[in-house]
């Protein structure tokens, strides 16, 4: 596990700072060009990560596996909260802005980004599907989760996932306005909303069974919801505390493991009648 995770977060972060490297050089000493599509293409370091470290460790064989087990078609129910849900809670993010300040946001404005030289938001979608859903989503829950989870509960996992999803974003705060925005009280708060994010999508993977589908289009649905240049910084700070609150319920609920709510745990009623209660040791028979 521990060769397998160093292997992956070396070779992603490799790939995603070459990447992001010439936007660096250009904002912070003036040298070469500012390209912004390489912010873009940045985000497909996980992934490649993922199929890089998969085929080292497990050849073309655990390649073949991976693209099987986790790109397969989920359960329509899971599939629909990874679309359903985010739009959900920017809709009330909307609503909750528009009511208590009279701050209606064109709903027109919502996902438009300079970094995007488009004004269809359909368009911004499909390209945070892509690089942010799909690039970012078959590392950090395709690979590196379930490896954490081999040796930790689903919580603390998706924490540690946080932490090193975090610092794989240190070359925007040298050349992206908006995180270099953000100074310190901006980022602790950010590095905290990553955490609750991580969590949020954590829970979804063992949801779905390990099936990306469902984590791709809920990440790359939130980014287009919070990463628009138009909307403000109060919209999405909404939408990330909303999140906050989702994911506090799913732990509630759900428990570190993150996979069956309370309703399915072992009660007086289900227990089998030579089992032991949790915590007691079991009955001689």
């Amino acid at each position: 596990m521990k060769n397998r995770i160093i292997t992956f977060v070396l070779i992603s972060y490799a790939i995603s700072w070459l990447i992001w490297l010439p936007n660096v050089l250009y904002r912070q000493f003036g040298i070469g060009y500012f390209l912004p599509w390489l912010h873009f293409f940045g985000g497909l370091g996980p992934f490649l990560g993922a199929i890089i470290t998969t085929f080292i460790f497990s050849k073309s064989i655990g390649v073949k596996k991976f693209f099987q087990e986790k790109f397969r078609l989920p359960k329509l129910k899971w599939f629909l909260v990874g679309i359903v849900m985010p739009v959900v809670i920017a809709l009330v993010a909307y609503l909750s802005l528009g009511i208590f300040t009279n701050n209606w946001i064109q709903l027109s404005d919502i996902g438009l980004n300079v970094k995007v030289p488009t004004e269809s938001a359909l368009v911004v979608w499909i390209i945070w599907l892509f690089f942010y859903g799909f690039g970012e989503e078959g590392g950090w829950r395709g690979l590196l989760f379930p490896e954490f989870t081999q040796k930790y509960n689903a919580l603390t996992s998706a924490i540690f996932v946080s932490l090193i999803w975090a610092l794989w974003h240190l070359p925007l705060f040298f050349y992206d306005k908006d995180f270099m925005s953000y100074g310190m009280g901006g980022t602790v708060g950010w590095v905290v909303g990553l955490m609750f994010g991580s969590v949020m999508l954590a829970w979804l993977a063992k949801q779905s069974k390990w099936i990306l589908w469902p984590v791709i289009f809920w990440h790359g649905t939130f980014n287009l919801f919070t990463a628009g240049d138009r909307t403000g910084y109060s919209f999405a700070a909404i939408v990330s505390t909303l999140v906050m609150v989702v994911v506090v319920w799913i732990v509630w609920q759900y428990g570190v493991n993150l996979d069956k709510p309370k309703k399915h745990l072992l009660t007086k009623k289900n227990v089998p009648p030579n089992s032991a209660e949790p915590g007691e040791p079991a009955k001689a028979g």
